[in-house]
């Protein structure tokens, strides 16, 4: 197939799909009042909205998939092409890892807190530690983002 074809069939679906969501969601709002119950607003456009939600995962994967997709190529073909351009991509993923990793099996706390036991929340240790590794997760690679933004500028300077 080529470009002009690809392009077009894509705009094609880009349209249909925007057209599609503006006529459910007319559909959704005219048929929605003030004071429904969930209830009456799941009888009168309750299947619609769960044709909104399937709009939105789909495009929201295919997008994942796509860019996700086009990441892994283009890395491969230039690892493939020349390594050592790549060297400090593939450090970079590493320390990720190592920070994940570290944020998981290091740091992470099994603890479950008892303000959810007396509300009547039932959280088990492993779902405390995935909860508690994933927030130390992020705060570490802010760090590592705020440090290596620093470490930038300020070398940049003496450059």
């Amino acid at each position: 197939m080529d470009q002009n074809k690809i392009n077009l069939i894509l705009s094609t679906l880009r349209i249909a799909i925007i057209a599609l969501g503006v006529i459910l969601m007319g559909i959704i709002v005219s048929s929605s009042v003030a004071d429904e119950s969930y209830v009456e607003g799941e009888a009168n456009y309750g299947g619609f909205l769960d044709w909104m939600f399937y709009i939105i995962y789909t495009v929201g994967i295919a997008t994942a998939v796509a860019a996700l997709g086009f990441g892994i190529y283009t890395f491969v073909m230039k690892l493939v092409n020349d390594f050592k351009s790549q060297i400090g991509t593939l450090t970079g993923m590493s320390i990720f890892l190592l920070i994940g990793l570290l944020s998981y099996f290091a740091f992470a706390d099994g603890t479950v807190m008892s303000a959810y036991e007396s509300s009547g929340i039932t959280v088990t240790e492993s779902e405390s530690v995935f909860a508690g590794g994933s927030m130390i997760y992020v705060y570490l690679l802010g760090i590592v983002a705020v440090a290596s933004i620093v470490w930038a500028e300020v070398s940049s300077i003496f450059k």
